[in-house]
């Protein structure tokens, strides 16, 4: 990555500043990210709270003490929260399920460690670092939690509705990360903790580490004091997958109308992540108690690469042999023969992110009743990603069976080739370079926010305190996002097929056959025997040539080699670039302008039983954005028609708009303390969420899909022809969804560590964020085309509701070293209806369809649960955490098949078990995915509902040996 400068995102303890340690911890934890209170200085002393029961006992009261609903994640120990990554350990808070691919709209590539939350069954949900603002540089709005290193974590807060001094931006809710403080523990703390990470299907090992320094003086100035953390993790995964390719309904002789898929396809990902990050807090407290300054440096840096080898095809047909065997409604098994075009294609993309956050909060107590805080905070991220491709191409048939738990696929020679499918495969005379494409990111991002809260305190029969605030922040992001630049190499209609061996098939379409040679780059030999581990016979003989993993090193190396060699046109070599390899519409300023205002009194009855606060907040947002409008250019020497190559001529112009956005937020918030056990809650509010960055893009770059043509019937493509008319856009003018969110709880705190508790919740939400394709009448250079736009616009109205059951013990009851023994669970139902979230296209290139109406909350699962067996005893630890969640949608319309497609029910067994040698050191082993869970995707075809398998998926079992040493 280039250096971007300080990146930064802040840490603001904003408590109310109490005297005791506890009380701090508490307050920061708990309001700090909800309520963003006002810190003041007070004599701190030390709460020691160790081990499993110490986390899930700080969870617990954080969770009772939250001036709203919440739940939340705490590591006792230094460095120890009880999962590898922030995300894989938010998967355990009641209502949160966890994002398994890489991105919803690309449902073929499964990622590490997860890539994205939805809480309550929705993705607007607001991320924070220790109650402030922050973000990572990509076309998202929030912070991605898989780069952020746990280990630098004290404590997850989920908050499930609003306070009117919390920041806006989460309609789902507000996930606080909130790392540790030097106040926050008595005098020095060292602690350190190294680990080694064996995958099992990559066979290879990687190393952990992190350590932290604390420490804090009493000196004639006041308290001082000092923590430094760093943090560096490497993973290194893959993930295997099968699949079937869109389904077609086809009239089968002597059978009837069954859906058959055109092909079927294997693909192998090698995933390797590395990521660092660190803390550097420095903190001061008067003599008199009175001023605390709390100056943070938060830092997050992490890569993720990823090399693909794939065996399939997106667009080819193959028809079903005749002794195909069929269900009353669709094809099980059998032969797809002619399917002329199969991808032999290698992929390697390299993603890099960083996040700096700087940030000074000052608290002050003037007087006994008033308290103020000054927080200023300075954020910086930078995400950059580089992708390249190259596409082999050859004829293939395929053996499959779809009849059982897992697929069977062997790919085989065509019909009428001499050759075996073992000699077949790996003969390189049987392959050509089709095409490649590269697509390339470069985004940053900034902001700053100036807040001031005051808090007097009334102390007056029913009104404890009167609080308010002002906060401004200023937010400027430029995107720089390019087309996935497709481009062919070698093609019967484009010059001829250049083959692996180096022999150039140059026969023109209507003229003598003509062979030469071409310096052929070097090839790769690639296995998908064996693919699930021996319980399936995967790809039998499946050996396969692919191109050139060295060719896809580095963006020089793909451009000049496959320049020189091809005459490939790069993103580096495209017309009218004007911001490195940028055309105008790729690159994207946006500027947000927020300023926010709030007012909130804080009751308490006599009797202390009844608490709560009411509260309003005013929020004004303004949106300056540019962008573009770009054609892309067909070459002139394609048999195109005239009017295709006039409008495709790489034109580009500028474009420009803003926006202005404003929206009242009020909020009551009730708790009622019925015995020293049991308590209940209420909570009404009106919240927002913003649309992502991406969303916000003012341009339109309108691109062509060529494909192939058999004009005279004899089974060979002599032309070539524009098959779709297509563009991305976005939409500066989005409106902030908004919703009506109420919470009714029941919780009862029976022991220390013991709690039992219900909830239910019910949001009534309206301007859904809603993308879909839409025909435009697009005119240039003199031509006018129906072009089918894909892009966001704000749509209808919904409600999202349910409920929650959660409960955590240890059985201290039972004798001797049974009383070790622990249980944590937690359930979550959410149903959603008449939410907005068509599959929209167009019909013919004239009208809209709306292909799917009645489709669920995309990333909504009507059901999720975790179940936790704990144990703790003498020296010994252990845990063993299975989550579950049931099917949802991935997305609405994926980018190959065009339609919805589903994750199934699925669920993964992960465990821990810890020694301590001494006060000082722990040994463990921690296992991930230990069941080897098998992922599978589904299609649905109709509005009725018909859904078949898309993708099988298998992923490494994850062991990691570890040593923590804490002093």
């Amino acid at each position: 990555m280039r250096d971007s400068g300080s990146n930064y995102s802040s840490n603001k303890s904003d408590t109310s500043f109490n005297h005791t340690l506890l009380a701090v911890c508490i307050a920061a934890a708990t309001l700090g990210a909800n309520a963003q209170e006002t810190q003041t200085a007070g004599p701190l002393e030390e709460v020691t709270v160790e081990g499993v029961r110490g986390s899930l006992k700080n969870a617990r009261d954080i969770k009772r003490d939250a001036a709203t609903v919440a739940d939340a994640i705490s590591a006792s120990d230094i460095n120890a929260l009880p999962d590898k990554s922030v995300l894989e350990a938010l998967q355990r808070v009641p209502g949160i399920s966890i994002e398994r691919f890489a991105a919803v709209e690309d449902p073929d590539h499964f990622s590490i460690e997860g890539s994205g939350a939805a809480l309550r069954g929705m993705a607007q949900s607001r991320s924070e670092f220790n109650g402030r603002d922050s973000f990572s540089a990509n076309n998202g709005s929030g912070l991605n939690f898989q780069d952020v290193p746990p280990e630098l974590m004290g404590s997850v807060i989920v908050y499930k509705n609003q306070t009117a001094d919390m920041i806006e931006g989460g309609i789902a809710g507000t996930i606080n990360l909130q790392t540790r403080k030097p106040f926050d523990s008595d005098g020095q703390q060292i602690a350190f903790s190294g680990a080694l990470n064996y995958t099992d299907m990559r066979g290879e090992s990687s190393p952990d580490f992190s350590a932290l320094y604390s420490n804090r003086w009493q000196t004639d100035v006041g308290g001082l004091g000092f923590l430094i953390s760093a943090a560096d993790s490497e993973l290194r995964v893959s993930n295997n997958s099968v699949g079937q390719g869109a389904p077609q309904l086809l009239d089968i002789p002597d059978v009837g109308e069954r859906w058959v898929p055109i092909n079927a396809g294997a693909r192998m990902v090698n995933q390797d992540r590395h990521r660092t990050g660190g803390s550097l807090v420095l903190q001061w407290a008067n003599p008199a108690d009175t001023t605390l300054a709390t100056l943070e440096y938060v830092r997050s840096d992490a890569s993720t690469t990823w090399y693909e080898n794939a065996f399939q095809s997106d667009d080819t047909v193959g028809n079903p042999s005749a002794d195909s065997v069929y269900t009353d409604d669709r094809f099980v098994s059998g032969t797809l023969q002619g399917a002329d075009r199969y991808n032999s294609f290698a992929r390697r993309s390299v993603t890099g992110t960083l996040v700096e956050d700087l940030s000074l909060n000052l608290a002050l107590h003037p007087t006994d009743r008033l308290q103020m805080a000054f927080d200023a905070q300075f954020v910086q991220a930078q995400t950059q990603v580089l992708d390249l491709s190259i596409f082999g191409n050859t004829r293939a048939d395929v053996e499959v069976d779809f009849s059982g738990d897992l697929p069977e696929v062997n790919f085989i020679a065509p019909a009428g080739v001499p050759q075996s499918s073992a000699a077949y495969f790996t003969d390189p005379a049987n392959y050509f370079y089709r095409a490649a494409m590269d697509h390339i990111e470069d985004s940053e991002g900034e902001a700053k926010a100036l807040q001031l809260d005051m808090e007097y305190d009334i102390d007056r029969g029913w009104f404890q305190s009167l609080k308010g605030g002002l906060r401004a922040s200023e937010r400027k992001q430029t995107t720089r996002w390019s087309t996935y630049n497709w481009g062919v190499l070698s093609e019967t209609w484009a010059g001829g097929q250049k083959f692996f061996n180096g022999v150039h098939d140059s026969t023109p379409w209507d003229g003598q056959p003509g062979t030469g040679t071409y310096p052929a780059p070097a090839h790769d030999v690639f296995h998908f025997n064996d693919f699930f581990r021996g319980n399936t016979p995967g790809i039998a003989g499946g050996t396969i040539l692919t191109p050139g993993a060295h060719l896809l090193a580095d963006h020089h190396t793909f451009r000049s080699e496959l320049g020189r060699i091809f005459g490939f046109n790069s993103l580096k070599d495209r017309n009218d670039l004007v911001d490195g390899i940028f055309t105008q519409p790729e690159y994207n300023p946006v500027r947000e302008e927020r300023q926010s205002a709030y007012v909130m009194a804080t009751v308490t009855s006599l009797d202390d039983a009844l608490t709560g606060n009411v509260g309003l907040r005013y929020v004004t947002l303004d949106y300056t954005t540019s962008g573009g409008v770009s054609y892309s250019s067909i070459n002139a020497s394609l048999p195109l028609p005239a009017d295709d190559l006039a409008f495709f001529n790489g034109d580009s112009y500028l474009t420009s708009s803003a926006a202005s956005h404003s929206q009242w937020l009020p909020s009551l918030n009730v708790k009622y303390t019925i015995n020293d056990e049991w308590l209940m809650r209420f909570g009404a509010s009106r919240a927002i969420a913003f649309p992502d960055m991406g969303m916000l893009r003012d341009s339109m770059g309108v691109y062509a899909i060529v494909t192939e043509v058999d004009t005279d019937g004899d089974g060979i493509d002599d032309a070539a022809r524009v098959s779709d008319y297509r563009a991305g856009t976005g939409n500066p003018f989005l409106k902030p969804m908004t919703a009506h969110n109420y919470d009714v709880s029941l919780e009862w705190y029976f022991n220390d560590v013991g709690a039992l508790s219900a909830s239910l919740f019910y949001k009534d939400i309206s301007d859904f964020f809603v993308s879909g394709a839409f025909p435009r009448a697009v005119t240039n250079n003199g031509v006018t085309k129906t072009v089918e736009v894909d892009g966001p616009v704000n749509l209808g109205d919904g409600t999202v509701r349910g409920f929650e059951l959660a409960y955590q013990q240890f059985f201290e009851q039972l004798p001797g070293a049974w009383s070790g023994l622990g249980l944590q669970t937690n359930y979550t139902y959410v149903d959603a209806k008449s939410v907005p979230n068509p599959n929209i296209s167009t019909n013919d290139g004239n009208e809209v369809a709306v292909a799917f109406e009645n489709l669920p909350l995309q990333g909504m699962s009507e059901h999720t649960y975790n179940l936790v067996g704990l144990y703790e005893y003498a020296d010994v630890s252990a845990r063993l955490a299975w989550n579950w969640r049931s099917e949802y949608l991935l997305t609405t319309r994926d980018v190959i098949t065009k339609l919805p497609i589903y994750n199934g029910d699925s669920g993964q067994l992960d465990g821990s078990v810890f020694y301590n040698v001494n006060d000082h050191v722990k040994l463990g082993l921690e296992a991930t995915n230990i069941l080897d869970q098998v992922t599978e995707t589904q299609m649905q075809v109709n509005d009725d509902g018909t859904r078949f398998n898309r993708s099988w998926f298998i992923n490494d079992r994850r062991i990691a040996a570890v040593i923590r040493i804490n002093f």
